[in-house]
């Protein structure tokens, strides 16, 4: 894997450029056509239990409040893992085909990270959510972290965290927390699920052959639209 130093703030135009074309983590999940079945719970029963334990929004956007804490979680990741974390780590660019690529959260400073850090900073219905899914899952035999990563069609995260693996194969461990501050009770403000490289090693070979893929169709219709008269 290669690394591009570009930083998503003081580059931020350069930053978007690179990402132009490339299948990247935010990217993984649209590529293709989904087939998975959802969770039932009304969305009501999330406001509610979010109304009870956690204050109101100040009418921030989701987006704006999301980079804004994306920092204190990474932080926070840092220093309950013990973990020294570049949280400017530049552009992953895959060694196997350069269209395949990330912008990570964080990594392990220097060029070959085994570990990275993703943060999400929800709306406080999905933070709750999430955390409620993971704990349940962890009571379960045959428990995997990765399945936690995603709830139902609208909260899912597996190809984003999938992505990091992909790319990167020095990558061991990915930090995945979940950061809110408007929490009223301080153990849920921050939650971590650790996914290591055997949760999702049966899973990387397939996606990227299947992300090859694409890129070889794209490649291939642009010729044809090239020639087309």
């Amino acid at each position: 894997m290669k690394i591009i130093k570009l930083s998503q703030t003081e580059d931020r135009e350069a930053w978007l450029e690179q990402r132009r074309g490339l299948i990247t983590g935010a990217k993984a999940k649209v590529v293709k056509p989904l087939s998975r079945g959802a969770d039932r719970t009304p969305a009501g029963f999330w406001e509610l239990l979010a109304e009870n334990l956690a204050i109101a929004k100040d009418g921030e956007s989701e987006r704006d409040r999301g980079l804004r804490l994306q920092e204190d979680g990474l932080k926070a990741t840092a220093k309950d893992f013990k973990l020294k974390l570049d949280l400017d780590p530049g552009f992953w660019v895959s060694d196997v085909d350069p269209n395949i690529a990330l912008s990570p959260d964080a990594g392990e400073v220097g060029d070959k990270p085994t570990y990275a850090g993703e943060n999400k900073s929800l709306d406080s219905k999905n933070h709750l959510k999430m955390i409620v899914n993971d704990h349940r899952a962890k009571k379960l035999p045959n428990y995997n972290p990765f399945n936690s990563l995603r709830v139902d069609s609208q909260l899912d995260f597996q190809d984003q965290a999938l992505q990091y693996f992909v790319v990167n194969e020095n990558l061991q461990t990915l930090y995945f927390g979940l950061y809110d501050d408007r929490m009223a009770l301080e153990h849920l403000v921050h939650y971590v699920i650790v996914i290591e490289r055997e949760h999702v090693q049966d899973l990387l070979q397939p996606r990227l052959e299947e992300q090859r893929d694409i890129l070889k169709e794209v490649k291939a219709l642009i010729k044809e639209l090239k020639n087309a008269k």
